[in-house]
């Protein structure tokens, strides 16, 4: 019975084994059809949405750039204003300067963003200078002038020609050499003044507050999918969007660290490089414009040069990698799938059970015809061919023997006493000695070989490659099993075979069926000695 059941369960295992295995491949190709198919899609979407992206933030750095330029030029148009209007007071110096901050007044509270308006002679000294604050304007006492002839400032201006216009560096401004609390970011902007014999008398100097200019770039940088920077020549932020404390790094000496280039080393130097563009890096995102540069500094409508500045200007959009938008550029081929396959589960799990269903039906159909297929070519009980297939295969090997001259061996057998065991212990048994002798000889058969069952007790084996002298000796190890069986397991019957082995001999009278009569009679003339030694055993 433990036979019967093992019989039953191997089918099963193999065939549920089939069906795991099908699914498996099933769900692997619609699977990897499917998230190839999403891959391409994804892939598609994100390089859309990555040009959108630097598209969206390089037009925001040029409306940055376009706001700032634009403001520039508005305060080099208000510098020539005041310096015409020194000019107007020449024709009578005894009253020009205080005429001069009457006129400078009104104008610095009109305007509301210019801390200082000052006039300084050639020799540095302030002539006039007029402050703002939130009371308003007013004209700085004569005693409380200063000389600012060291100032890099008046030194660049004295060097210009008339009607050239200076504009410094955007920094803090300093007051008795230290810089002022709460700051005060500052542009100023100089032009010199020549008196009507073409003789220098000095500069005018605007110190335009720059937060003005620093509050529109916040404006539209709050628009931005990252933080957007405001970099002078040296890579130092004059405005950083993202940590505020970074700003004026190079006006203290404990800060000069604090700068783009020592954190973003390689990406500056490719920004130095062009005017403008993006970059995409294991940092993040950034696209940069520069402003400020010769072709920038020209008023049209003045037809007027702006003469010498202290360096370019960098405006930087920059969207870190972490971030969500900066997720996106960073993105390979593995991650987007990675990402596919945790946003799809429910119809990948849908896949699973369409392939389980799929691997399933087909793999039925395959097992119900390998099943009908093995039971038209082998024995049910013992999984030996059957007599059909048996002759079949005899076939094609005795024409593949005799075409190479392959030596090969058939031996006929036949089951001692198996009547005597059916009558006397059942068919069972009958069937289980059966077993054991079919067992017996395919562990010692090669896999060239193979074992047919001829009639109810009746067996053929072929030993392929074999003489009938080399098949003998495998036949000796067949019959020394049957004889451990009978001595160790005491079983109710004994293990017992007749055979007849011959040999192929490729005449041109030799036919299978005479092949097959030789071996019989050899076997019959074993069952024959074997009976009579039975009876003299008796």
């Amino acid at each position: 019975m433990e036979r019967e059941k093992k019989k039953i369960r191997n089918p099963l295992c193999n065939k549920m084994i089939s069906i795991a295995l099908f699914s498996l491949a099933v769900f692997f190709i619609f699977s990897m059809i499917y998230i190839i198919f999403a891959t391409t899609i994804q892939v598609n979407l994100d390089t859309l949405s990555k040009e959108e992206v630097v598209n969206s933030e390089m037009l925001l750095i040029d409306v940055e750039k376009d706001i700032l330029t634009n403001r520039i030029e508005r305060l080099t148009t208000d510098l020539l204003y005041v310096a015409d209007t020194y000019e107007l007071y020449n024709e009578d110096p005894s009253t020009k300067y205080m005429q001069l901050e009457k006129q400078w007044i009104l104008f610095s509270n009109r305007k509301g963003i210019y801390d200082q308006i000052r006039f300084i002679d050639v020799d540095g000294n302030e002539k006039i200078r007029i402050n703002y604050n939130d009371a308003g304007a007013y004209a700085v006492k004569e005693n409380n002038l200063q000389n600012k002839k060291d100032r890099y400032y008046f030194l660049e201006s004295m060097a210009l020609n008339k009607e050239e216009i200076y504009i410094s560096e955007l920094d803090l401004n300093v007051e008795n050499c230290e810089i002022e609390n709460p700051i005060k970011p500052t542009i100023r902007l100089s032009t010199p003044i020549y008196n009507s014999k073409g003789e220098l008398e000095g500069i005018v100097v605007l110190n335009y507050l720059a937060e003005d200019m620093l509050n529109q770039m916040r404006k539209i940088a709050s628009t931005s999918q990252g933080f957007i920077f405001l970099l002078n020549e040296d890579g130092y932020w004059l405005y950083n969007g993202e940590n505020s404390a970074k700003e004026w790094g190079f006006m203290y000496e404990n800060r000069m660290d604090e700068n783009f280039q020592y954190i973003f080393d390689t990406e500056w130097e490719e920004i130095k490089e062009n005017k403008d563009g993006f970059i995409s890096s294991v940092f993040g995102v950034f696209c940069y414009t520069t402003m400020l540069t010769s072709d920038d500094l020209y008023i049209e409508e003045l037809d007027q040069s702006i003469a010498s500045s202290e360096g370019i200007w960098r405006i930087v959009s920059y969207i870190p990698s972490g971030s969500e938008t900066g997720q996106l550029f960073s993105m390979n081929i593995g991650m987007i799938i990675s990402h596919i396959v945790r946003e799809n589960k429910l119809i990948l799990i849908m896949l699973a059970i369409f392939a389980m269903a799929i691997a399933f039906l087909v793999t039925l159909n395959i097992f119900e015809k390998n099943k009908i297929k093995y039971y038209s070519e082998f024995d049910a009980m013992t999984g030996a061919y059957n007599r059909r297939a048996g002759f079949e295969r005899l076939d094609r090997i005795y024409k593949e023997a005799t075409k190479k001259s392959i030596k090969t061996s058939l031996c006929f057998i036949d089951i001692n006493g198996l009547k005597e065991v059916n009558d006397g212990l059942g068919h069972d048994t009958g069937d289980e000695l059966i077993l054991s002798i079919v067992e017996v000889i395919k562990k010692n058969m090669r896999e060239t070989d193979f074992i047919a069952r001829f009639g109810g007790d009746e067996f053929l084996i072929i030993f392929y490659g074999m003489d009938e002298e080399e098949s003998e000796k495998v036949w000796t190890r067949i019959h020394n099993e049957f004889d451990r069986i009978n001595e160790t397991e005491q079983r109710k019957y004994l293990i017992s075979v007749s055979h007849g082995i011959e040999e192929f001999q490729f005449s041109a009278s030799e036919y299978i069926d005479s092949i097959i009569n030789e071996a019989d009679e050899k076997m019959y003339t074993e069952k024959r000695r074997i009976k009579e030694e039975l009876k003299v055993l008796r």
